[in-house]
């Protein structure tokens, strides 16, 4: 559910304007003004044409893997990782994985085997940082390349195995997004931990 944003307005023509705009009321200001208040804009609402044209008008150097610079191309993710904030959680998750309705949830998948959870971890891996991974005990025995491939990308992050895909998918439920792959992996889900 989006919030609201609000401004003051004194003069009736300006409270008139803004009621054209979509701005209602909400009630008078000690200072004799009004407070007025509409939906914030949701993040497609808030691109704005030019920085969309912007984004298009950037050379292809510029579009190219930048060097120690942001690989993350998707728009709705990028936002999402700001909005997280020290202990926050997201589950990056396989393409088979039940997602519970989170405050945030994306769905990358295209096909099977793209994009995987390690090709999204290294797309954010510039723009977002965890402490904590965590991963069901059973990835462990399951799919243990998978395991030293975390430990490889993620040097300095802990990975913590809980008991059991089932208390994994509990924790998935505290997460505050979700993000699905179409990794085929099975186990291949994380919970990565907000630094």
């Amino acid at each position: 559910m989006p919030g609201f944003e609000y401004c003051e307005a004194a003069a009736i023509e300006q409270i008139i304007e803004l009621g054209m705009e979509g701005w209602e009321a909400v009630g008078p200001l000690p200072s004799g003004g009004v407070l007025l208040k509409r939906p914030a804009p949701s993040m497609r609402d808030a691109l704005t044409t030019e920085s969309v044209a912007a984004f298009f008008a950037s050379s292809a150097n510029e579009m190219a893997e930048p060097e120690g610079g942001s690989r993350l191309l998707n728009s709705e993710l990028a936002y999402i990782l700001r909005n997280l904030g020290h202990t926050d959680m997201i589950v990056i998750s396989d393409m088979g994985f039940p997602m519970p309705e989170l405050q945030y949830n994306l769905d990358l998948a295209v096909k099977p085997g793209v994009p995987t959870v390690p090709d999204v971890l290294d797309a954010i891996s510039t723009d977002f940082s965890w402490d904590r991974i965590i991963i069901a005990a059973e990835a462990n025995t399951a799919v243990p390349e998978r395991v030293a491939e975390l430990r490889q990308m993620c040097l300095k992050a802990q990975i913590e195995p809980c008991e059991s895909h089932v208390a994994f998918k509990h924790i998935a439920a505290l997460c505050k997004a979700g993000v699905r792959t179409g990794d085929p992996t099975p186990f291949g889900n994380v919970i990565l931990v907000c630094g």
